[in-house]
C-alpha cells in the first residue's frame, strides 16, 4: 500500500511533528537541502513528501520562501459538549420533518448539507473504462438474466481480499451484496429485531437510522457519546442491565456526524460486553477507508468471536454513489439476511457489481483512496478553520479523524431549523442537528459536509452562514419579544372548523384579548407540524400521534376512523375480510397524513399492502374519487355515516380505528403571550381547564 513508500514515511513523520507542536502554525519547515542532509533521502523524495503534506492540508507553499505549517484543528477549537437527554426508549417520529428538509435540497445550492463526495474526487475516467469493458459482455448476450442472489462471485472475492486484514478466516459466501449500505442495514435490522423492539444507537446519530427505525415501528434508545472518544462500554453494560435491548446500530469508525473513531481497546470491550449479553451489533463501516491517519482503523467485526456483529459497508462514499453497491457480512445471521434479500429484490444489478469488481481487480483503488483521503482531510480542515473565523465566538467544532462531516454546536439561542430555512433562501444547504436525534437536544447544532473541494465560493458561503448566525444570535431570545409585538394569532386547522370548535375558540380569544386578529390555515396534520416548527403558526390541531419532544400537545378527543369505498363495490366491501379489502383498489394519502400511520399499523404490520392505484393530497379530492368509484380510503366515522346515509359511499363495518385529536404548540414558544392566549382559548372551548 502507498504508506510503505519512502516519501509517505517521511510525510507521516513530518505530520506527526506538526501535530505534536514541534512546528507551530506559520512556522517554516526544514528546507529540501537540510532534510536531505539530515535523512539521507533524495531531494526528489523530500519534495514528494512536502507535496503529499500539501495535499493533506498540513503545509502551505510560499513562493520563493519554502514550506510552512498550516493551523491544525486539534487544540485550536472547542469541541461540542456531550448530549444530556434522558436515556430511555422512545418511539421515533422524524420522517415528516426529514421529508421537508430533503425535498428542499437542490444541486444549485452550496453543498454543505448532504454527506456525499464531490464528483471531482471520484475516478470517473477509470470507472468509465470499466463500464465499457463490462458493456462488451452485454453486447455478446452475456449477463442478461438475474445474477446470483448473494452477489457476483468476483466482487465477493475482491471484497473478501480487502477485508482479510481484520476478518479471518473469511470466505466469499459470507459476503452478501446489497443495493447500498442502507439496504444492508435494513436487512440486518429486520433480521435481528421486530416491531416494538428497542434498538440502541449513538446520539447524535445518522438520520437514516432513525427513519428506518420509525418505518419498522421499533423503539430507539439513544446514548449520548463523546465527540472525541465515542461510546463508553461500561455505560453500555449498565444500560443493557436496565433495558431489554434487542440490537445495537453503531457507526464506530468516523461516526456521522461526529467524526470520531473509537480506539481498539474500547472496540474490543464493547463487542465483548454485547456478546456476553447476546445482543447483536449492526456495524456501519461505510467511512472506514476515509481515515486521516496512517492506518485504517479496525472495525468492531474484528473483535467478534461469536458471529454477532453484522458488518455493513458500501462503495458509495469512496468510489461511486450512483451504482449503489454495498455488502453485508452478517455472521451467524447470514441465512435469514440472505432470504430477506432474495424476497425483496431477488438479486442486485450484475452490471453495477461487475463494474466495481473490474475496478478493484485493476489495483487502482488504493491509489485513488490515498488521494481522496488527502483531499478530504484538507477540505475538512479548511472548512473547520473557516467556521472558526466566520462563526461567532464560542462556536464548538468537532475534530474528525476521518470521513467528511463536521458537527458544530452553536449558541442555545440558535434554532437550527430556522437557520436551515434562512440559509436555503440564500442557496446554502446545511443539515440541522435536530434531525440527528429523536429528542430535541441538538436543536442548536448543525452538521456541515466537507465532501467538496474548498473553493472561494464555499468560503463565501461559510461567511454568509456566519453572518446569518450572528443576526439570529443578536436577536436570540429577543425573537419571542418581537413575535409578541405582532397582533396576529395564526391557527392551523386539520378538519371541519365546526368539528374543531374554531368559532368558539375565536370567541374566547376576542373575550380575553380583543386587540388580537386571528388567521386560519387549513391543511393536513403533517403540514401543521411543519408550520409550527418554522414558527408560522402559534398552534394547530393534528390527528394521530405526535412524539417529537419539540412539540407540546393537549389531547382533546379520540375520533374513530373507518374504511370507506365507492357504492359500485358495495357487496365486496360489506362482505369482505381484511385481506379482501386490502386487495381492492385504494387511493393513497400524502406521507404526512396520519391515515398513513393507521394503514401501517392496521395493514402493513400484518403483511397486507393495499393496492394503491392513485394518490391525492386533499380530503376533498379523495372524497370525490371515492364517489367516482376510484377506490377506498379512510374517513372520520361521523362524516362517513352521514355520507353513507346519502348514498355517496359504503362503509366497511367490521372494524374502526381510534384516531386521537390533539392541539399542538412549539414547546420553545409556550411563554409567547399569543401562544398562551390561544392555549387558554382552546382549553375553554374544549372544557380542558
Amino acid at each position: 500500500m502507498g504508506r510503505h513508500y519512502q516519501y509517505i514515511q517521511l510525510a507521516n513523520k513530518l505530520e506527526k511533528d506538526i501535530v505534536s507542536g514541534r512546528y507551530r502554525a506559520g512556522e517554516k519547515l526544514p528546507s529540501l537541502r537540510k532534510l536531505h542532509a539530515e535523512t539521507g533521502r533524495s531531494i526528489s523524495t523530500i519534495n514528494q513528501a512536502y507535496m503529499e503534506l500539501e495535499h493533506r492540508g498540513m503545509v502551505e507553499v510560499r513562493e520563493k520562501s519554502g514550506f510552512y505549517a498550516r493551523p491544525q484543528l486539534r487544540g485550536l477549537v472547542q469541541t461540542p459538549t456531550l448530549g444530556n437527554s434522558p436515556i430511555k426508549p422512545h418511539k421515533v417520529a422524524i420522517n415528516t420533518l426529514a421529508d421537508m428538509i430533503q425535498l428542499a435540497i437542490s444541486k444549485e445550492m452550496l453543498p454543505f448539507g448532504a454527506a456525499v463526495p464531490s464528483p471531482a474526487l471520484l475516478p470517473h475516467k477509470q470507472l468509465a473504462s470499466c463500464m465499457r469493458t463490462i458493456t462488451s459482455l452485454y453486447q455478446k448476450g452475456l449477463k442478461l438474466g438475474y445474477g446470483h442472489p448473494t452477489g457476483e462471485p468476483e466482487l465477493q472475492r475482491q471484497i473478501a481480499r480487502r477485508t482479510l486484514d481484520f476478518v479471518t478466516p473469511l470466505t466469499n459466501e459470507e459476503i452478501i451484496i446489497t443495493n447500498g449500505c442502507m439496504q444492508a442495514i435494513d436487512l440486518c435490522l429486520r433480521t435481528v429485531a421486530r416491531p416494538g423492539d428497542i434498538i440502541l444507537v449513538e446520539s447524535p446519530t445518522f438520520l437514516c437510522y432513525l427513519q428506518l427505525i420509525e418505518d419498522l415501528n421499533m423503539r430507539v434508545l439513544e446514548v449520548p457519546v463523546d465527540s472525541r472518544l465515542g461510546i463508553d462500554p461500561e455505560r453500555i453494560g449498565k444500560i443493557l442491565e436496565e433495558h431489554d435491548v434487542r440490537a445495537a446500530l453503531f457507526n464506530p469508525n468516523f461516526h456521522n456526524p461526529l467524526g470520531y473513531s473509537m480506539d481498539n481497546d474500547t472496540k474490543r470491550r464493547l463487542v465483548q460486553t454485547m456478546n456476553d449479553r447476546g445482543v447483536p451489533i449492526i456495524e456501519d463501516d461505510i467511512y472506514g477507508d476515509l481515515y486521516f491517519g496512517d492506518v485504517r482503523p479496525t472495525p468492531l467485526k474484528a473483535y467478534d468471536q461469536r458471529g454477532m456483529v453484522l458488518y455493513c459497508s458500501s462503495f458509495s462514499k469512496t468510489l461511486i454513489p450512483d451504482l449503489r453497491v454495498g455488502w453485508a457480512m452478517p455472521g451467524i445471521f447470514r441465512e435469514k439476511v440472505k432470504r430477506l434479500k432474495f424476497n425483496i429484490s431477488i438479486a442486485s444489478s450484475q452490471f453495477n457489481q461487475l463494474v466495481v469488481a473490474e475496478f478493484l481487480a485493476g489495483g487502482a483503488l488504493e491509489r485513488h483512496l490515498r488521494k481522496m483521503r488527502n483531499s478530504l482531510k484538507k477540505q475538512t480542515t479548511d472548512t473547520a478553520l473557516a467556521v472558526s473565523r466566520y462563526f461567532p465566538k464560542g462556536t464548538k467544532i468537532s475534530v474528525p479523524e476521518g470521513g467528511y462531516t463536521l458537527w458544530i454546536e452553536l449558541s442555545e439561542t440558535i434554532d437550527s431549523l430556522k437557520l436551515w430555512s434562512r440559509a436555503a433562501k440564500r442557496n446554502i444547504s446545511i443539515f440541522p442537528g435536530a434531525l440527528c436525534s429523536g429528542t430535541n437536544q441538538y436543536a442548536h447544532y448543525i452538521r456541515l459536509s466537507c465532501g467538496h473541494p474548498f473553493t472561494e465560493k464555499l468560503e463565501l458561503g461559510i461567511a454568509e452562514l456566519g453572518k446569518l448566525i450572528r443576526e439570529m444570535d443578536n436577536t436570540g431570545k429577543k425573537d419571542v419579544m418581537v413575535e409578541q409585538q405582532t397582533n396576529d394569532i395564526r391557527i392551523g386547522l386539520n378538519s371541519d372548523p365546526d368539528v374543531l370548535r374554531a368559532e368558539k375558540i375565536c370567541s374566547c380569544i376576542y373575550q380575553q384579548a380583543p386587540g388580537y386578529s386571528i388567521s386560519i390555515n387549513q391543511t393536513i396534520s403533517g403540514n401543521i407540524l411543519k408550520l409550527l416548527a418554522s414558527r408560522e403558526l402559534e398552534g394547530g390541531f393534528i390527528f394521530g400521534d405526535c412524539r417529537e419532544s419539540r412539540f407540546e400537545k393537549i389531547h382533546l378527543a379520540t375520533r374513530r376512523l373507518c374504511i370507506v369505498g365507492p357504492t359500485n363495490l358495495k357487496e365486496t366491501i360489506k362482505n369482505g375480510n381484511k385481506e379482501e379489502i386490502a386487495a381492492l383498489p385504494w387511493i393513497g394519502n400524502p406521507l404526512e397524513c396520519p391515515y398513513c400511520q393507521v394503514m401501517k399499523e392496521q395493514f402493513h404490520e400484518l403483511g397486507l399492502f393495499p393496492n394503491i392505484i392513485l394518490r391525492a393530497d386533499q380530503d376533498s379530492a379523495i372524497s370525490a374519487m371515492i364517489r367516482a368509484g376510484v377506490g377506498l380510503n379512510f374517513m372520520l366515522e361521523e362524516d362517513a355515516r352521514t355520507a353513507e346515509q346519502k348514498g355517496k359511499l359504503v362503509i366497511w363495518d367490521k372494524e374502526s380505528y381510534p384516531l386521537p385529536l390533539s392541539f399542538v404548540i412549539l414547546r420553545s414558544r409556550r411563554e409567547d403571550i399569543r401562544v398562551r392566549t390561544l392555549l387558554q382559548a382552546v382549553r375553554l372551548a374544549w372544557d380542558k381547564l
